[in-house]
């Protein structure tokens, strides 16, 4: 019977690509730091969410969205933000993907960076009230205010205390998560955004350090 089950669980995993459980690909989510050359040169163009939204109406976020059934991180973030800025797919060219970082739900969300071609500042009304841009410069010479919330576990009503180590008294982990701010006059960009952001900086910063090597 030992040997079965050794038997059974060899075949079940062979070939298994681990996932994330508990988290379906509904709750998955894309987003874009698209790159434009302006006047200032390469800059991060950035939305204002619109304020008829029913999640995180008039925040300042970045193009994306959740991934829709089979499809792939860069082919959802490709699509939302065709969709939100109302640019041809043909002038998105994505430059690479970055590790995931977790959104406010506990889902991961994937960043990319892309590169827009002829992009004219078009955008849905549905979903943005403005889109604006800041110069990629100055991220690198600007450090983000970090600032740390805790997120607690709180059983729900009726929880089996009595099944547990200590019962009601049982030390549940606190979690310290940081989160983001820069000051970018007259926007505040924040939290995931301003992580994925701040993480593309220090994603340059070990590069340029590795160079000067």
């Amino acid at each position: 019977m030992q040997n079965d089950y050794v038997y059974l669980i060899r075949e079940k995993l062979k070939g298994h690509a681990p996932v994330f459980t508990g988290i379906s690909d509904a709750e998955i989510s894309a987003v874009v730091i698209p790159l434009i050359r302006g006047e200032r040169g390469l800059e991060i163009l950035f939305e204002k969410r619109a304020g008829a939204l029913s999640s995180q109406p008039g925040e300042v976020c970045l193009p994306g969205g959740r991934l829709d059934k089979g499809e792939t991180a860069e082919e959802a973030g490709i699509r939302e933000i065709c969709e939100e800025l109302l640019i041809d797919s043909r002038r998105v060219h994505v430059i690479g993907k970055m590790n995931a970082v977790m959104g406010p739900s506990g889902a991961p969300v994937w960043p990319m960076v892309a590169l827009l071609e002829d992009y004219s500042f078009t955008y849905s009304d549905e979903e943005v009230a403005e889109v604006f841009t800041v110069p990629l410069e100055w991220f690198v010479n600007t450090k983000p205010e970090v600032y740390m919330t805790w997120l607690e576990t709180k059983p729900e009503e009726g929880f089996p205390y009595e099944l547990i180590p200590g019962g009601k008294k049982y030390p549940w982990r606190r979690k310290k998560n940081p989160v983001y701010f820069y000051r970018a006059d007259p926007h505040v960009i924040w939290g995931m955004t301003a992580k994925v952001i701040a993480d593309l900086i220090a994603l340059l910063a070990v590069k340029n350090a590795r160079e000067k090597k």
